[in-house]
């Protein structure tokens, strides 16, 4: 009898003592869940303060230098410049990239084109692809339902919140039957709005996309070195060693001595330069911008100038700002997208408003700048999250 008590008790604590494991278990997974949810809000409002200080940064880098040249002008130093205040525990990391130093896919050139698909092949391959490629691009304009939550190349971060309803309604005119009735959808000018969008090309699905291959590989060596966004001149001192490659099959350009003035070792020793313009790379011979030929006619020489403007630049004009901010096993990652804008003028005013969270509980987030010199950074896109493209 003994024994089949002390047998029901130890029955009961084993039952106990799995319910109140699980009931810690569920406990603790809540409460995780909570403070993420006030960590991810607090985040929030350190990742924008961090936003606004790289904002200021590089602006007061544009002020003073009158261009954007390189990072070596001090862009991934402007929050440690800044002290601004950040909680123990709390790490905010800024990552600046140059897209204007990449290879435009939205603007191509199809010279530049070929040169950069004979990185991935031989030439016919490169033919076919750029074919291919341009071809896609020419197909007629895309008919969609619902527009993504970013700005496409060519369109104002104004038309962000834009709804389908609104776009049609703007629309009407051109895209309405006789009869009057609303076109089911929204009529975009057909570009790439995301490299798999590119698995859509059959030569391109074969090359860059094969599972169980090394495609996967040459499609982030693809996204190194072109981007979405921007158009040409491509800024050489931000552009990668494929984008030199590629412009150097078409200008006289000397790699090893660009390679040797912009080298990684002089730049880990503070000694790291960049051109200030274009006629510096001739000056220094480490090249001839004006595709190698002489002329003794003043209007060859000054179109051939101009040809070398169109696809060269010293300069960054599109910007992608990247903050994170982490805290134990949460983060926040905040996504913008800058545009340089040298409209001459005396005085501007900069003032742009996205969607944001403040200490004071305010829905807008809006930032007043004054430029004494024509020059400015003008907010394109602001996303909540990295820009997937």
């Amino acid at each position: 009898m003994s024994g089949a008590i002390l047998l029901m008790v130890l029955g009961l604590l084993m039952l106990l003592s799995f319910l109140i494991v699980v009931f810690l278990k569920n406990l603790t997974q809540d409460i995780k869940i909570h403070a993420q949810l006030l960590g991810s809000a607090d985040l929030k409002h350190h990742a924008y303060n961090g936003l606004n200080v790289v904002w200021t940064g590089l602006e007061e880098i544009l002020e003073v230098h009158r261009d954007l040249f390189s990072p070596l002008q001090g862009w991934d130093k402007v929050i440690s410049v800044s002290k601004i205040k950040v909680p123990e525990g709390i790490q905010l990391k800024v990552h600046i990239e140059d897209e204007s130093g990449k290879i435009p896919l939205n603007n191509p050139d199809k010279r530049l084109l070929l040169n950069l698909f004979n990185l991935f092949g031989d030439y016919l391959d490169s033919q076919a692809l750029t074919q291919s490629y341009l071809q896609w691009l020419r197909r007629k304009p895309m008919e969609v339902t619902l527009m993504e939550n970013r700005t496409l190349p060519g369109i104002s971060s104004q038309k962000e919140k834009t709804t389908d309803e609104k776009a049609a309604g703007e629309n009407k005119n051109a895209s309405e039957d006789p009869h009057g009735n609303k076109p089911p959808g929204i009529f975009l000018p057909t570009c790439l709005n995301s490299y798999q969008q590119l698995a859509e090309i059959e030569s391109f699905q074969k090359r860059f996309f094969n599972k169980g291959s090394f495609c996967d590989d040459t499609l982030k060596r693809l996204k190194e070195c072109t981007t979405l966004l921007g158009s040409l001149p491509i800024n050489i001192n931000t552009a990668p060693k494929d984008v030199w490659v590629c412009l150097s099959k078409i200008f006289s350009i000397d790699l090893e001595q660009v390679e040797n003035f912009m080298g990684k070792t002089e730049q880990s020793q503070g000694r790291g330069k960049y051109y200030k313009s274009i006629a510096e790379i001739n000056k220094r011979g480490h090249g001839n911008l004006k595709l190698g030929q002489s002329s003794s006619e003043k209007k060859k020489d000054d179109a051939q100038h101009n040809v070398v403007e169109k696809f060269v630049g010293v300069s960054a004009r599109i910007l992608k700002v990247e903050v994170e901010v982490l805290h134990a096993d949460v983060s926040y990652i905040l996504t913008a997208i800058f545009k340089v804008d040298k409209t001459p003028m005396q005085r501007q005013e900069n003032k742009q408003q996205a969607k944001s969270l403040t200490n004071k509980g305010k829905n807008n987030y809006s930032k007043e700048k004054h430029v004494q010199r024509g020059a400015a950074l003008k907010l394109v896109t602001l996303q909540e999250g990295r820009w997937e493209s």
